[in-house]
């Protein structure tokens, strides 16, 4: 099992932070994309760091921790699609053995050593969303990028988990059938830093005890992944999977899926107008808004240019509004927050600083959108936002002004909650009690966020990158 210790963790804390120019924005891209040539992605990153000093916050140590991994990983071309298959090589390895009449040993002797739970200083590992069964708040489901799918049954006081043996056991998003919580549907892979690549889309019809193929299903190789996964409230039949390739959409609960007009480009967030599921939202760098329940999209200008990455935010408050978060498309910074008073037809700028997604009190420059974005609108008040990027930060007026709410390591008399948010989440009918998921696992808040918790538990999802074995024992 993949995890990520708590200074791992805070690797992501610095990453892009701050100022990109063209040169570095291309080998962050191409270290993303699966089909980028690892020498020519190599080339463009030395020959951006060429005569600069080595500084933290700008990305290096994140991309030398890939090029060890992938380096000795590669076609000699290369090519890294090498790394991607060790678990198809296995598969044909074992069933060889079986077909000489080796049988497979389940004999194994294995205890976890760790790190288990929030080391000193904390910091279990990613967590990329937090969901909860329909009928129960204390029944919560968490995914990490490389650790799995995480279940709680008293509110994050323990954890447990059942994924160790899928394909892929990196995870992005769960929606789960209202009217039947034992549904529930698995978006794999990671879809926030591309640890993992996705094998598609899983179903579950025991409460997530068991996994099945969807007709949703991929190869690694292909380097496509899922950020969300919507549920027809009204109509569980119909499911939407959005991500690197855009929408696909069932009608009968996952067996065949299809691309709607109009949603064919990469995607990384969506939601349902509350209470109106035939008026749906999505965003990747653009967005785009459908009202016949997904069928088609269109786009929909926020007014806001050069922007990297949206995630967007809705409350049952008012229905109508829809918040849009936006990064910099050039330094990943904050571009700018907008509101929709008319459900997504149109758009008003809200605030364009201070910079809400860096890792200081909003003084220093860029951010890192691209990996960490996330938001959340108060069910009971429209006009309180928190959002994540670096730190969380809050609004009472609807993101005209902004309040930093928690930070990376408890600065600025602010609460500590583990850097590089991915996730924030109310509990169900509640507008006090908040989740948040993170490079350092789950903080909950009973209080509007004005105190924060860790309650990562026993949650065992640090992500390893080395092993040591000894010579003489």
């Amino acid at each position: 099992m993949k995890t990520k210790t708590s200074y791992l963790g805070l690797t992501f804390l610095f990453v892009l932070f701050f100022s990109f120019t063209s040169t570095s924005q291309d080998w962050v891209n191409k270290m993303l994309d699966p089909n980028a040539n690892f020498y020519q992605t190599q080339s463009s990153f030395n020959t951006y760091w060429q005569n600069k000093p080595l500084e933290k916050g700008k990305g290096y140590k994140q991309f030398r921790r890939w090029e060890s991994y992938m380096s000795p990983r590669v076609y000699p071309s290369g090519n890294t699609k090498l790394a991607s298959k060790s678990y198809p090589n296995y598969l044909q390895w074992e069933a060889e053995n079986l077909a000489a009449g080796i049988p497979k040993s389940l004999n194994g002797d294995w205890t976890i050593l760790g790190p288990i739970g929030k080391p000193n200083g904390g910091g279990a590992g990613r967590v990329n969303f937090i969901r909860f069964n329909p009928n129960d708040n204390n029944n919560i489901f968490v995914g990490a990028p490389d650790g799995g799918l995480w279940i709680t049954t008293n509110g994050g006081n323990t954890w447990t988990t059942n994924t160790d043996q899928l394909t892929v056991i990196g995870c992005s998003d769960i929606a789960i059938d209202p009217s039947n919580p034992q549904i529930m549907y698995l978006a794999t892979g990671d879809g926030d830093g591309s640890d993992t690549y996705s094998i598609g889309v899983l179903k579950s019809t025991d409460g997530g005890n068991s996994w099945n193929t969807t007709g949703l299903s991929w190869n690694v190789s292909q380097g496509r992944r899922i950020s969300r996964l919507l549920i027809n409230p009204t109509n569980p039949q119909i499911v939407m999977s959005f991500g690197s390739s855009g929408v696909y959409r069932s009608t009968d609960g996952g067996q065949n899926w299809a691309q709607p007009t109009g949603g064919t480009s990469s995607l990384k967030d969506a939601e349902f107008k509350p209470g109106d599921p035939n008026t749906v939202y999505t965003a990747g760098s653009s967005f785009k808004r459908s009202v016949d329940g997904g069928q088609s999209w269109s786009s929909v200008s926020t007014g806001l240019s050069n922007v990297g990455r949206m995630a967007i935010g809705v409350s049952a408050a008012n229905p109508s509004y829809v918040y849009v978060l936006a990064a910099n498309g050039s330094n990943n910074g904050f571009k700018g927050l907008v509101r929709s008073s008319n459900s997504g037809a149109s758009f008003s700028t809200r605030s364009t600083s201070p910079n809400i997604l860096g890792w200081d009190n909003g003084n220093d420059n860029g951010g890192q959108g691209w990996y960490d974005l996330a938001i959340a609108v108060s069910p009971s008040n429209a006009s309180t936002v928190f959002i994540g990027g670096v730190n969380m930060w809050k609004s009472t007026n609807g993101g005209t002004s902004w309040t930093l709410n928690s930070h990376w390591y408890g600065g600025y008399n602010k609460p500590y909650v583990h850097a590089d948010i991915h996730d924030i989440v109310f509990s169900p009918g509640s507008a006090s009690t908040i989740f948040s998921a993170n490079d350092g696992g789950v903080f909950k808040s009973t209080n509007s966020g004005s105190a924060w918790s860790d309650i990562s538990s026993n949650l065992a999802i640090a992500q390893q990158y080395r092993l040591g074995l000894s010579t003489s024992n």
